[in-house]
């Protein structure tokens, strides 16, 4: 697999909340694309395109490297439109998974969480630790 390092414009990684999940990418065949090269952690970062089938993940020259189901189109439908009307490219996290050669690829996506719109505690609140925690106290928002 070859790596490129090419100029884009400004990027947003999406989901910015929500619970998270690993979905597998349709399509992806180790070697088809050119990926960037991976953070630390092995991830690494693609665009993401809508069309009339749904999401499409593209490689660093803008190839499509696999696509996404259509309700995973749905799910992030405000996301992408929030970055059309700010003028950014929407990306998603991957990693590859399995052995050198027969790897599948997987985006980090989320779903909305159930506690959106739920206040918390009022800042500089102290918030009990669970037990079996290190550290005793934690700050309201960390």
């Amino acid at each position: 697999m070859t790596r490129a390092r090419v100029t884009r414009p400004e990027t947003r990684i999406v989901p910015r909340a929500g619970g998270h999940v690993t979905v597998r990418v349709e399509g992806f065949r180790e070697g088809d694309g050119v990926l960037p090269r991976p953070d630390r952690l092995g991830r690494f970062k693609v665009e993401v395109a809508r069309d009339e089938h749904g999401l499409r993940l593209l490689d660093a020259h803008g190839g499509t490297i696999g696509r996404l189901g259509t309700s995973w189109g749905r799910t992030l439908a405000d996301e992408l439109t929030g970055c059309d009307r700010d003028g950014v490219v929407p990306v998603v996290r991957a990693s590859l998974v399995g052995p050198r050669g027969e790897r599948d690829m997987f985006v980090l996506l989320s779903w909305p969480g159930r506690r959106t719109g739920v206040a918390g505690p009022a800042p500089g609140v102290r918030t009990p630790v669970p037990s079996g925690a290190v550290g005793g106290v934690r700050h309201a928002g960390g």
